[in-house]
């Protein structure tokens, strides 16, 4: 396979960015809310973007500088100032409203009220969380790492979450978030985002460790079966030693390939690998 290879010192910064936000993708958005010393609210999302840590809980986003002026955005201004800031989940309902948000209004203009959303007062920090959101936490500023100081260079705030808030329709009877009920949207690249409910898919991994892909025989290894169809045999913890009866195995291996790939799409696994181990045991 052909790949083309674009050297980031050889491109311009435009060229560049686009290749992150799109191969770089789907990432989740931090609708970050923050003061300045004058309780200024501001209001942006942010697409660079993800949690780092679970004790103590850290998170951490990155607000570029202007890719036009190098000039630092509202955000970073008003977090290097107050040391606080708060994060909310981005939904479906309310997508559009977040997208207005990340217009690049004056600093004394509050985000809020241009995009309708609604200001949440919350228990420890001044920064209100966004009230139309179901998950929202309250951070205190951990560390700024700059990370180029030129136009569109980023800024990786890192901030530790001193509460949640998960709004109580959003959780399933255990008390844990339901992937399908919160809605989330993630972020591609240039107008596209993604419905994360819409896209979720399971994979059911053991508990211990997989035998591995070099654990399948060769004749099942370079057959047609698909990489993420081998890897459900190789993801199995052991593999199983009991075996079809082999005066039933009276196909051809195109027949075998087809028969083993029918169990794997079915889950039925320790079947797959009864049937390859009594495959081998008939044509030694």
């Amino acid at each position: 396979m052909n790949y083309k290879k674009i050297d980031p010192k050889k491109n311009d910064v435009v060229s560049i960015y686009h290749l992150l936000i799109s191969g770089v993708s789907p990432r989740p958005i931090a609708l970050v809310s923050s003061l300045d010393n004058n309780k200024n609210v501001n209001l942006a999302p942010f697409s660079f973007y993800n949690a780092f840590g679970a004790n103590p809980p850290i998170i951490g986003f990155s607000p570029a500088l202007s890719g036009r002026t190098g000039l630092p955005k509202d955000t970073l201004l008003n977090i290097r100032e107050t040391e606080e800031f708060s994060v909310s989940v981005v939904t479906t309902d309310i997508v559009d409203q977040v997208s207005l948000s990340s217009c690049e209004f004056d600093r004394n203009v509050d985000e809020f009220v241009k995009s309708g959303l609604t200001k949440k007062k919350l228990d420890i920090i001044n920064s209100p969380g966004v009230a139309e959101s179901p998950f929202i936490m309250e951070c205190k500023l951990l560390k700024i790492i700059e990370l180029g100081n030129k136009p569109a260079s980023g800024n990786l705030i890192l901030g530790e979450v001193l509460m949640f808030h998960v709004k109580q329709s959003v959780l399933d009877d255990k008390g844990r978030i339901d992937l399908k009920k919160i809605d989330q949207v993630g972020r591609s690249g240039g107008p596209w985002y993604t419905e994360v409910k819409n896209s979720l898919f399971k994979i059911d991994k053991p508990k211990g460790i997989g035998v591995g892909f070099d654990k399948i025989p060769a004749f099942v290894l370079n057959s047609s079966l698909r990489g993420s169809e081998l890897s459900k045999l190789a993801n199995i913890q052991k593999i199983p030693s009991q075996k079809t009866e082999i005066d039933k195995i009276d196909f051809n291996y195109e027949e075998f390939i087809l028969k083993l790939k029918d169990l794997i799409n079915k889950n039925e696994i320790n079947q797959a690998w009864n049937l390859i181990i009594s495959w081998n045991s008939k044509n030694e």
